[in-house]
Formats: structure tokens, sequence, C-alpha cells
């Protein structure tokens, strides 16, 4: 615990200098190298998070060689444990948008039991960004670098480039939204969305979007609560039903869910794989919906014949269709179409933020996208 406590101190006190710019000097060299870490931060999680955990350690313990990063180095320590338990959590309350999971010795490119010299052989694949955190661990211990210095600059850098993404979103929630819309014009601008790279996320936010809406305008729903999305830094032991859930309010068991695949076509695995997520949970419909174009892998006959068959043997409606036709739907339930637009506009800009499935591409392209309305 007293352990614990000093790295914890030391994580506050560097982050309380960065955010007063009492940092001290590193060379032009030396920032370069902090600023390739962060500018690839979110694409790089681990690497931030290990080096924060080098850093930290080696100002809390200075004769410890922090390229030693297993217990099983002669004169090794345990980094994957300090950033588990310390490291990782501060960064998800302090930048969410750059924290792994749980750890960053998770990934495969860092857990190999190599030391981090310069000759590590771990494949990361930035070439850049890998030489950058060699070099700032081997100016620590080869230069005698004060790690501190180091740790101050690079959570400035992490604050100065949350600061302008804040800028970003808050600009994305404040878009103008077009008088005149209609359910057609708004198809338009997702399916638009939709077809970004690594563009995943975004139908769930819409379709969570839409259940928004309907729990404050559709009375079959006003009985009940819409779970919060899960980020990127829910633990994967977190066993869920499908990506939005939806609970009845007083006794808190499972109503309705939905499942979004995205380019990917429904086919009868996945309506058979429905019954092993939900096992005896009391869900009525599960929806398993699509962004592929077409909808359905197998014959849309197959997959349905197993749709009613897991109606007539369980009562359970499971109903596969296009998330475009479903959104058409359910905007016809939706009084007023510039709802959804602000609040996809807001939840978007609110994943950005916190998390990192939704890009700076995707903020920047939905701004185009309302703009030439």
């Amino acid at each position: 615990m007293k352990q614990a406590n000093e790295h914890l101190n030391i994580l506050n006190d560097a982050l309380a200098a960065s955010r007063k710019k009492q940092t001290g000097t590193i060379s032009k060299t030396q920032i370069g190298y902090v600023k390739c870490l962060v500018d690839n931060a979110e694409a790089q999680k681990s690497l931030i998070a290990v080096t924060i955990t080098s850093l930290i350690e080696k100002i809390r313990n200075p004769a410890q060689d922090v390229r030693l990063h297993r217990s099983e180095f002669k004169g090794g320590y345990s980094g994957r444990s300090l950033d588990t338990r310390i490291i990782t959590p501060f960064l998800k309350k302090h930048f969410p948008r750059f924290a792994p999971k749980e750890s960053g010795w998770l990934t495969r490119s860092i857990e190999q039991p190599h030391p981090f010299t310069m000759n590590f052989p771990g494949k990361i694949r930035n070439e850049a960004v890998k030489k950058a955190f060699l070099a700032i661990l081997n100016d620590v211990e080869e230069k005698k670098q004060p790690s501190r210095v180091y740790l101050e600059i690079i959570l400035a850098e992490l604050l100065k480039k949350c600061g302008k993404e804040s800028k970003i979103a808050a600009n994305t929630k404040n878009a103008i939204v077009a008088d005149i819309l209609t359910i057609d014009i708004i198809i338009e601008m997702l399916e638009k969305h939709f077809s970004l790279k690594q563009s995943s996320r975004l139908p769930v936010i819409a379709i969570y979007t839409i259940y928004q809406l309907l729990l404050e305008n559709v009375k079959i729903y006003q009985s009940k609560t819409l779970n919060a999305l899960r980020s990127h830094t829910t633990s994967d032991r977190y066993v869920g039903y499908a990506d939005i859930e939806i609970f009845e309010t007083i006794s808190k068991t499972p109503f309705e869910v939905v499942e979004v695949k995205h380019n990917i076509p429904i086919d009868c695995q996945m309506i058979q794989d429905v019954l092993k997520k939900i096992k005896d949970a009391p869900i009525k419909r599960y929806f398993v919906l699509t962004t592929a174009n077409p909808n359905f892998k197998d014959s849309k006959k197959k997959i349905f014949d197993l749709v009613h068959k897991i109606k007539a043997e369980r009562n359970i409606d499971v109903v596969p269709n296009g998330i475009i036709p479903s959104l058409k739907y359910y905007l016809r339930l939706v009084p007023d179409l510039k709802d959804f637009l602000a609040k996809y506009t807001f939840n978007i800009s609110e994943e950005f933020k916190s998390g990192s499935d939704v890009k700076k591409l995707h903020i920047s392209e939905w701004m185009k996208i309302v703009g030439n309305l």
C-alpha cells in the first residue's frame, strides 16, 4: 500500500506541474521522442502506459534498471503489475482516450521476455514510435536523464493534445442543424459517415441514439432503462448480452438487446449464437442488425426459418435486419428529426473525448456532412 501511494503521489505531483506548465527542459531531440509518442497515443496506448510506468518506477527507485520490466529478469521488477494497479487506472481517470483496457503489457509486442534495450525485438508496428519509446528509456538509464522531467513533459503533451481535441468535440456539439430535414436526408448523412474507415462504432452510436429518443417518446419503452454504452476501457471480463441493452427499470431484468454488425452480412450461425448469449435471460427481443449490403449471407428463407423455430421453441423474437431499414422505421417514431441529429452529434463527440473508437477523422467528416446541409 505504501509503495502504491508513493507511485500515485509521484503521478499526481507530475500532473500538477504539467498543468501549471512548470516542467523541466529537455533537448529538441528528446522533445521529438515525446511528441512522436504522444502524437500516436491513440494507436499506441500500450506504449504510453509502459513508458509512464517505467518513468514512475525509476523516480521511486532510482537504482532500478526499468528496462528490466519483468520480475523473472535478474534485477528486474514487475512493470505489468505496477501498470495494472496504478498507471492504467490513472490514465483512465485523466486521459481516457489513451488508456489501455487493463495494462500496456497485454499486447504481444510488449509482453515479450526481452529487456527494453535499443535492440528490443518486439514488433511494434510504427518504427518511429518504437525508436522514441526505447530512446527515452535509454536516455534515462544510459545518459542519466532525469525521469521526472520526461514524465512531466509527456503528461504536459497529453494535456495539450486533450485540450485540442476537446475544442473539436465542442465545435461538433455546436454544429448548426438545418431547419428542414427528412428521413432520407438523415439516412444519406449516416451512410456517408458509416462508410469511413474504422467506423464500426458509429452504427452502434446511431442505434443507441434512436433508443434514447424511443425511451422518451414511445410508450412501450417508458418503463425501461437504456444501459450506457460500454467504453473501450471496459474489462473483457464484463459479460453482456449485446452492444445495446434495454432493461426493465423496476425488476432490472433485460428486456430487449441489439447486436450491431459492421460490413458483416447476417448468416444462420449468428442467429444460433443468440441463444448462447442470452442463455436463460428473460429477453423478449434480440435484434441482429448489419450495415452490410446485402444484409444476408445465407438465404433469407433459411435465416427466417431458424428465426421462426426459435420463436416457437423459446418464445424469443430474434429480428435480423439491415441497420438502414431499421433506422428508416425508427426515425418515423421521432417527433423532431433535429433531436436525432443533435443527440447523435453529442454522442459521437462524447465518445471521441472518452475513448478511441471514434476517431478525429469521424468528427471532422461529420462536421463536413452537417455543414453540407
